[in-house]
């Protein structure tokens, strides 16, 4: 999100080809709560995260012990990078776009990487 937020190159021809041959985006609420802050200084971001293109997925239940489980496993702490994790993994193993790949290996080395 950061990398949206900054207007990376890499980012948007990566969302191009994506939209292109209609992919879907997927981004779990708990990145946006990371992420988004008040005020008007991350425009970028916010007409990103209004793109009806863009589908959201939310923390339930099952979600949260599947979390809470794979952070004991892998000695990890870091709660949003775990719901990507299990986001992805319920997507059929679906590609994460990150910038942070070394704590998502950590959390599940299966997970398709694409390093921004």
């Amino acid at each position: 999100m950061i990398g949206v937020d900054r207007r990376s190159p890499q980012l948007q021809e990566l969302f191009r080809q994506a939209r292109a041959r209609t992919v879907a985006i997927v981004v779990p609420t708990v990145v946006v709560a990371q992420v988004v802050r008040s005020g008007g200084r991350q425009a970028n971001l916010r007409r990103f995260l209004a793109d009806s293109y863009l589908s959201f997925v939310g923390l339930d239940y099952p979600a949260a012990l599947e979390i809470g489980a794979l952070l004991g496993d892998s000695g990890t702490a870091d709660v949003v990078d775990a719901c990507v994790a299990v986001c992805a993994r319920r997507l059929n193993h679906c590609p994460v776009v990150t910038s942070d790949p070394e704590d998502l290996a950590k959390l599940d080395p299966t997970l398709p990487l694409i390093v921004v």
